[in-house]
């Protein structure tokens, strides 16, 4: 896929860049691939000039689990929540404390202005970044 014409996009990714390209009025499209922690990267804080379009997001765990869930929340443009979800098994310890196995989520096609994590560390973006 290229940033021009989207020639080898699937056709997934092309209804998905069609519904996408009218939300802001943007100016600047950037590749962009990121792999790191997520706590400090630019994904956690809102930026009413930028919108970022995954193609791909990944997010784990370092630890694989801990005493609270694996959560994700991604922001529209307007800083209000527009997707919720979390991919976690629950187990209780040998003293009956609740636990959690913290799976990876692994989300296509979505956009989101800010991202905020519970219990998940690690995330792979490759998308494009929307620049107002």
């Amino acid at each position: 896929m290229n940033l021009q014409s989207w020639i080898n996009a699937t056709p997934e990714q092309i209804n998905f860049w069609n519904q996408v390209k009218g939300i802001i009025a943007w100016n600047t499209i950037t590749p962009l691939f990121y792999q790191g922690t997520i706590a400090g990267s630019e994904f956690t804080a809102y930026d009413a000039d930028k919108l970022y379009i995954a193609l791909e997001l990944s997010a784990s765990s370092s630890t694989g689990f801990g005493t609270s869930a694996g959560t994700i929340a991604l922001y529209d443009e307007l800083n209000a929540v527009s997707f919720y979800g979390r991919n976690n098994d629950i187990g209780l310890t040998a003293a009956d404390v609740k636990t959690y196995t913290i799976n990876n989520v692994v989300l296509k096609n979505v956009y989101f202005g800010r991202i905020v994590v519970g219990s998940l560390t690690q995330m792979v973006f490759n998308g494009y970044r929307l620049d107002v």
